[in-house]
């Protein structure tokens, strides 16, 4: 029985992986900038988004990645034997570990708490008259729109990091 929950846990971890870069990368390259370019136009499919919970989509599969790995690790190592974490094989693995950890994080707080705010604050402009306070809340949307941008790139770069670590990582 050990065995086979090892396996699913396994197999749950490596999709969920996938599923996780996939989504970030297709946010961070192909939607982000498609809404870029498209503007303000954009914010009632961002906020569609948002509200079908694309947010709680990213921390569930990200969070169920790490945990499964955490699961996995544990498993690896005989309970965290420092002699094997400290091989080759656990290092490259925590190297991993490490990298999908920050990047479930950053995710969370920077990029989906930004898109929260974001849709928070196109919603309170729609009914904000032309002036000072509109204006500012169009600059404070530009720069949560940066914020996104920047750390989807951030979190592509470490979860490459991190695939590319548990992937190599029995071989080192």
């Amino acid at each position: 029985m050990s065995t086979l929950l090892f396996l699913l846990i396994r197999v749950l971890h490596v999709i969920m992986a996938g599923a996780w870069l996939g989504a970030v990368m297709f946010n961070t390259f192909l939607l982000g900038p498609t809404f870029k370019q498209i503007g303000p136009a954009a914010a009632p499919v961002t906020t569609a988004l948002v509200r079908r919970g694309v947010v709680k989509y990213m921390a569930s599969i990200g969070g169920l990645t790490v945990l499964t790995g955490f699961y996995l690790f544990w498993r690896f190592t005989g309970g965290f034997d420092p002699v094997v974490s400290g091989s080759r094989a656990g290092i490259t693995f925590s190297i991993g570990a490490l990298t999908g950890l920050i990047a479930l994080i950053l995710g969370g707080s920077m990029v989906g708490g930004s898109a929260k705010k974001l849709v928070d604050l196109g919603g309170r402009m729609a009914s904000m008259p032309e002036g000072p306070e509109r204006a500012g809340a169009m600059k404070t949307m530009e720069m949560l729109r940066g914020r996104i941008e920047t750390f989807g790139k951030i979190v592509t770069v470490l979860l490459l990091v991190s695939m590319a670590t548990m992937a190599l990582g029995h071989y080192i």
